[in-house]
């Protein structure tokens, strides 16, 4: 292409067509705790739908790169799990509203990260992406041998011509081959939009003694300094704009001004800017997609909204995940880790799966203190 307009077009065309796809890199993170919180948890999924399409395309606006809007998992598992009612899961994304806000505009997150040592971080990275794939496989039923061919078939598209488009090729593959076709059936245009409720003192009480702190620990660590890690790492141009400070404030704004229409506490995630990445988004234009696509079913399917989200397969969520899970652990990276921290970073991960993230985090902080404090000592002697 000699001609530089028809060259600019043709780059322009190709961007574009790969952030589409990779608009819905993940889903295997929203889609399962979204569809609990509607159908068990008893939420009302246009409020969801409208919170995550508002905050995904000032996000995508804001940031211009793939920074991800995820539920908060440990309140969503708290309201999957009858343990909360969706008032109080209000009322939570209000409170954290109020913290991330006033934390923004302090050094007190900066100076948190600094208790964060590599090895700890990267324990954490590894320590979440099993945390995701033990949660997906907790809460999706699924055929063995479709995951299997999925999975195989997303592998071989990295190494092919198309793999900015796997994961939109993957979402057609599996809906093709496993979804129904007639589930358009019985729907109903509505035409919906949000209702605004603000949580009485009753239901901000209830938050404050059940999911404010628990999630507050989770944020702080996954959804602001790890995602602020991995996104300098992977936009090293960009070091400047990409901390946790911002991250706090969008997302602090976000809650604030959401959570009274009904979304629920929304956060960034290490996890899902690993997907968006790892599936070829490079631009906010992914995430701005991912946000257009929840208002349109929102506002045109309205409580009917969760038929049309489960259309899309268990297979492919979990596909989407093991990929995305693979990405955010960067196996390869620890053959350059010593022996000592490799310990720290095993020992991480049983810790995640019986105790949360939080533990994880606290007793990988205490070992790698006391590994560090154990070679002061052995160099001292030398």
């Amino acid at each position: 292409l000699d001609n530089p307009r028809e060259s600019r077009f043709v780059m322009q065309k190709s961007l574009l067509v790969r952030e589409f796809s990779s608009a819905f890199a993940d889903l295997g993170t929203f889609l399962p705790l979204v569809l609990g919180l509607t159908i068990v948890g008893g939420v009302n999924p246009v409020g969801v739908l409208y919170g995550f399409g508002l905050f995904a395309i000032a996000t995508g606006a804001i940031y211009r790169k793939p920074i991800p809007v995820q539920p908060m998992k440990a309140v969503a598992a708290m309201g999957i799990a009858g343990l909360v009612s969706p008032d109080v899961l209000l009322a939570t994304g209000i409170l954290l509203g109020v913290t991330l806000v006033f934390l923004s505009h302090t050094d007190l997150i900066s100076w948190a990260k600094g208790f964060f040592p590599k090895t700890v971080l990267h324990g954490m990275r590894i320590a979440l992406a099993v945390s995701l794939v033990v949660t997906i496989f907790d809460h999706a039923d699924f055929a063995p041998l479709p995951l299997l061919v999925l999975l195989s078939a997303l592998i071989a598209i990295q190494f092919s011509p198309a793999k900015s488009l796997s994961c939109l090729v993957i979402l057609l593959l599996g809906w093709f081959w496993l979804g129904e076709s007639d589930f358009w059936n019985g729907l109903v245009f509505q035409y919906a939009f949000p209702e605004y409720n603000f949580p009485d003192l009753s239901s901000l009480s209830a938050a404050l003694t059940t999911t404010y702190f628990p999630q507050l620990a989770l944020t702080l660590t996954n959804a602001l300094i790890l995602t602020a890690v991995i996104a300098q790492d992977y936009f090293p141009d960009r070091l400047q704009e990409l901390t946790e400070k911002r991250f706090a404030r969008t997302s602090g704004l976000a809650n604030l001004l959401l959570a009274p229409f009904g979304a629920i506490p929304m956060c960034h995630g290490a996890g899902g800017l690993s997907a968006y990445y790892g599936l070829g988004s490079r631009t906010g234009w992914s995430v701005i997609i991912f946000g257009m696509v929840c208002l349109i079913i929102a506002f045109m399917f309205g409580s009917q909204a969760v038929v049309v989200l489960r259309m899309v397969p268990n297979e492919v969520v979990i596909t989407l995940v093991l990929y995305a899970a693979w990405v955010l652990a960067d196996p390869l990276r620890l053959v350059k880790v010593s022996p000592s921290c490799l310990i720290i970073i095993g020992l991480m991960i049983p810790l995640t799966l019986f105790g949360g993230l939080f533990l994880a985090l606290l007793s990988g902080l205490i070992l790698e203190r006391r590994r560090s404090e154990w070679f002061k000592q052995e160099r001292a002697r030398v």
